[in-house]
């Protein structure tokens, strides 16, 4: 399985958990197929239950308004979820979901090799965990630190719907967005070696 829309269409289909219970559509993520950079959410919300699309809700208004604000184009970004279904109202994914799920987020990672990721929030840690075989620190520990990978490098966020419970994060998330555009120019400028020396990169 090779390409985003057939990724896509596995997804759609699938009932591997109980999450297909409460969505009305599976949210397969969205952007091209050449992103440099891919950001992870959490899971679905209402808004995103209804379009099929991954930050069309609240989160996703205060996301595009802080890429906007650092020069970084939406259209230009790969975002998907953790998990592509909605949960319950109120619940963030189980982590046996999002283990079952991982599977789709990982082959979403290989047809576009993004150069940078960027999970937001815990759920999207722990999805590239069972991915990379590895276990994160929480987010509240690692946001804002370049993490190095085999195929990528990952800088860890804050979500959005923290930023909205916590307004006084806005600031800080703002500022981590703006170090991840110049991490994103720095790769297509600078050696992996002068990258690790400039970011203080974290090894695996």
């Amino acid at each position: 399985m090779d390409s985003l829309s057939e990724i896509c269409s596995s997804a759609s289909n699938c009932r591997d958990c109980d999450l297909h219970f409460s969505r009305k559509r599976v949210v397969c993520g969205a952007g091209p197929s050449e992103a440099r950079i891919m950001i992870i959410g959490e899971a679905p919300g209402s808004a995103e239950d209804e379009k099929g699309i991954p930050f069309v809700g609240r989160s996703g208004k205060l996301l595009d308004s802080v890429l906007k604000s650092v020069g970084m184009q939406r259209d230009q970004i790969y975002i998907t979820n953790s998990v592509k279904c909605r949960p319950k109202l109120g619940m963030t994914p189980k982590r046996n979901e999002i283990k079952t799920c991982a599977g789709y987020l990982e082959m979403e990672l290989s047809a576009v090799s993004p150069m940078l990721v960027v999970p937001m929030g815990n759920s999207a840690l722990t999805s590239l965990g069972f991915i990379l075989k590895r276990k994160f620190d929480r987010i509240s520990e690692i946001v804002g630190k370049v993490i190095e990978t085999d195929g990528f490098f990952i800088f860890p966020q804050f979500h959005p719907a923290a930023i909205l419970r916590n307004p006084k994060r806005k600031e800080y998330f703002q500022e981590y967005f703006k170090m991840a555009k110049e991490l994103l120019d720095d790769l297509g400028d600078l050696s992996r070696d002068e990258i690790i020396s400039k970011y203080r990169v974290a090894r695996p």
